[in-house]
């Protein structure tokens, strides 16, 4: 019988080629888990700023901060708190008989409570959906502002109305760079989020009945206006957009008024502009949401924008309520007068 051979260990050699071999492999795993995080981070910012644009602009027709609120966020704290912003209630729309041309507002008015029209405004809270955390909403890289981090928690934000863009800075936290250090922006344009109201028309009928000369309503004595509420510190503002004034409406059969031929219904349009017969380039744009729509009587002067404008129908106001969403047409409208 021949002597078992005794037992071959390994040479020094192969032990260091075996070291060389795993430390290698670790080299490469350790790099491509590396290679993971850095593009989970860049994916998960992209994220987010899908995030910010819903709770801006909303999931649907009639949701978000610009639906409640009527304007742009001025910054990502904004989205998680009203501040000093009104709070969401149901509101009576302010009819200022006489407002400022420039601003299409006015603090002396009178408050439409009337159920049909009263309007849901104002910050909801945190529109962010509990996604912020300890009351930051950061980017993926968990990037931390310079100077301005309690307000917008480290996202570079431009706000020109009607434009906002919010930027993050990438992995570098530094305006510029390439690959995963790029910036990656959110922007929101005025076509996103704005309507242009010129050259809307809306028909009003007069559905009144009988031979009464009282029911004629003369050219110039009616108008329309929209209420469009815009949130602030102060309270809430309500802008008010006024059509040209109507043409005369028959209303007691005999197909004249004053002598001069008349129809029962009639339609006017809006122009470019809140105060009729004033024309203020991009000024006629209103925010996506819903508003209030109202038939004007221009009172005793008969001239609109003045101290004695009225709602249109006395403790029955003649009004309806409007949803107007961004890259749509304003729906078609007819009022009744009864």
């Amino acid at each position: 019988m021949r002597p078992a051979s005794p037992a071959r260990g390994f040479t020094l050699i192969e032990l260091l080629v075996v070291v060389a071999i795993l430390s290698a492999a670790s080299l490469l795993a350790f790099a491509g888990l590396g290679e993971d995080r850095v593009q989970l981070r860049h994916d998960d910012t992209r994220q987010r700023l899908r995030h910010l644009r819903t709770a801006i602009l909303g999931d649907s027709a009639l949701a978000g901060y610009v639906v409640d609120n009527g304007r742009l966020p001025g910054s990502i704290a904004e989205l998680l708190g009203p501040g000093e912003l009104r709070q969401r209630a149901a509101l009576a729309p302010l009819f200022v008989p006489a407002p400022d041309a420039d601003s299409c507002t006015g603090s002396t008015g009178i408050a439409l409570s009337d159920n049909g029209a009263l309007l849901v405004k104002g910050h909801r809270g945190d529109y962010l959906g509990g996604l912020a955390v300890n009351g930051r909403f950061r980017d993926g890289w968990g990037n931390v502002g310079i100077n301005d981090d309690a307000a917008n928690a480290g996202w570079a934000t431009a706000l020109a109305t009607p434009a906002l863009h919010i930027s993050s800075l990438g992995a570098d936290n530094a305006a510029g760079g390439d690959d995963y250090a790029a910036d990656q922006t959110l922007a929101i344009n005025a076509d996103d989020w704005l309507l242009p109201i010129a050259g809307w028309t809306v028909t009003v009928n007069n559905a009144r009945r009988g031979g009464d000369p009282a029911n004629d309503i003369p050219a110039g004595r009616l108008s329309l206006s929209l209420l469009v509420f815009v949130n602030d510190g102060d309270g809430g503002q309500w802008r008010r957009y006024s059509s040209a004034a109507l043409p005369c409406l028959d209303g007691n059969g005999d197909g004249e008024v004053g002598g001069l031929a008349c129809a029962r219904s009639a339609t006017v349009a809006f122009g470019d502009g809140c105060k009729p017969g004033v024309t203020v380039a991009g000024q006629g744009r209103i925010p996506q949401g819903r508003h209030l729509l109202v038939l004007t009587d221009h009172g005793a002067d008969g001239q609109p924008w003045t101290a004695d404008d009225v709602v249109s129908g006395g403790s029955t106001p003649i009004l309806a309520q409007i949803d107007a969403i961004a890259g749509h047409n304003l729906p078609a409208v007819t009022l009744e007068i009864r």
